[in-house]
């Protein structure tokens, strides 16, 4: 009997320890709200794709600013007033992110995305202990490298700075590019796009009319400016100016090049990040995730300018038509 009893034991034990150590999380329902500033992205399809593929059954309630400030504040409170129902609040950008830390105050658990400096915008500490509970992932690409190879193919001595002086993103971008133009000297000239349609054409139209103002123009990762891309790039176009940006829906509309990183991917990062909570890791001890980037061209810009490829081939570049 007795050696029986052994042998039940020991079969336990082998199959307890066969359990796989993550399995308390492995298909657990997640309730989480998504609240945006200019509607889903790439970057919320790789959230949700990325939660699928890790197992969750996940319930998303989607609040969307529509770059609103109104409605945004009325849905932070919204939120903040039931945040017991929800596992994790995802918000996307700068200026949702910062406003979601300031309201929510570890109310419920954060996942940023797509905020190029969390600790310049005040969203995170840089001490993981003083974070709360709070994690993400930046979009951020190295504008020191950008700019050195935009001046070693143009020798560009002026550059117009679009900018959105509302969004603390883009005067933190502002005040770097600043500091690049004193180590290259160049010139910032600066164009002042605040969320209003009529100045960012009139801003244009200066440079359609005199192009000459500048020798290339720099588009920042502001959502305002992303989302009127496609009068960006066709305007930029006809002025035939060299243009560079930070997004990729800024070359997909015609600006002439940039560094950006995936916003699918960086998506997909964040689910990560929501796994390894589930599995017990504490959300502020989780790294910033941080995305690969690519320098890319686009074609018919190029041509338009007359910049061969053959320029470029010494690095590794991704051709957008």
């Amino acid at each position: 009997m007795n050696g029986n009893l052994l042998k039940l034991s020991v079969l336990v034990f082998l199959l307890i320890a066969l359990i796989p150590l993550s399995s308390p999380a492995a298909g657990k329902d997640l309730k989480i709200a998504l609240l945006l500033w200019r509607g889903e992205t790439m970057a919320e399809k790789g959230f949700k794709d990325g939660l699928e593929a890790f197992g969750y059954t996940t319930e998303f309630v989607t609040f969307n600013a529509d770059q609103d400030v109104t409605k945004l504040g009325n849905f932070l409170s919204s939120i903040a007033s039931q945040s017991d129902e929800f596992d994790y609040v995802y918000t996307f950008g700068t200026t949702i992110s910062r406003r979601a830390q300031l309201v929510l105050n570890n109310k419920v658990p954060q996942l940023f995305n797509i905020v190029t400096d969390p600790v310049g915008a005040g969203i995170i500490e840089k001490a993981t202990a003083e974070r709360g509970n709070i994690g993400g992932a930046s979009d951020a690409v190295p504008l020191s490298r950008l700019f050195k190879i935009t001046i070693d193919f143009f020798g560009f001595q002026k550059i117009g700075l679009f900018f959105n002086p509302r969004e603390k993103n883009s005067l933190l971008i502002r005040k770097e590019i600043q500091a690049l133009a004193k180590i290259h000297r160049f010139e910032v000239v600066d164009f002042r796009s605040p969320p209003a349609a009529q100045i960012l054409k009139e801003n244009l139209q200066k440079l359609i009319d005199n192009p000459k103002m500048v020798d290339a123009v720099y588009l920042p990762a502001d959502s305002f400016l992303v989302s009127n891309a496609a009068l960006i790039g066709r305007q930029l176009r006809s002025a035939k100016i060299v243009s560079i940006g930070s997004v990729r829906n800024f070359i997909e509309a015609g600006v002439l090049m940039g560094f950006a990183v995936d916003y699918y991917e960086l998506g997909k990062a964040v689910a990560a990040i929501v796994d390894r909570n589930q599995r017990g890791e504490e959300l502020q001890q989780i790294p910033v995730a941080r995305g690969d980037f690519s320098l890319m061209i686009n074609q018919t810009t190029s041509e338009l300018l007359g910049i061969k490829k053959t320029e470029f081939e010494s690095m590794t570049i991704e051709i957008i038509p």
